[in-house]
């Protein structure tokens, strides 16, 4: 796989794809704890609002949370 980097146009250029998930990763700055917050297929309802069929939180070292976050693409969004 190769990556670019894409601006505001490339991703309106995206908006005909199905969205099958999306993976958020933030750090908790009084903790130093990794947060992750994974979503599987990402369904736009009522034109306004996006819904996700399912969402999973976890909290973590940064080695806990690189883990997770394979086994959940890997298992839950990439798998179907």
């Amino acid at each position: 796989m190769e990556l670019e980097e894409i601006g505001a146009a490339g991703m309106l250029g995206m908006r005909r794809l199905h969205n099958k998930g999306m993976v958020i990763v933030s750090k908790d700055p009084r903790t130093g704890e990794y947060v992750l917050v994974a979503s599987k297929n990402i369904r736009r309802r009522w034109l306004m609002f996006n819904v996700p069929e399912k969402t999973w939180r976890g909290r973590g070292s940064r080695e806990e949370v690189l883990a997770e976050s394979k086994r959940l693409l890997a298992e839950n969004i990439l798998g179907d």
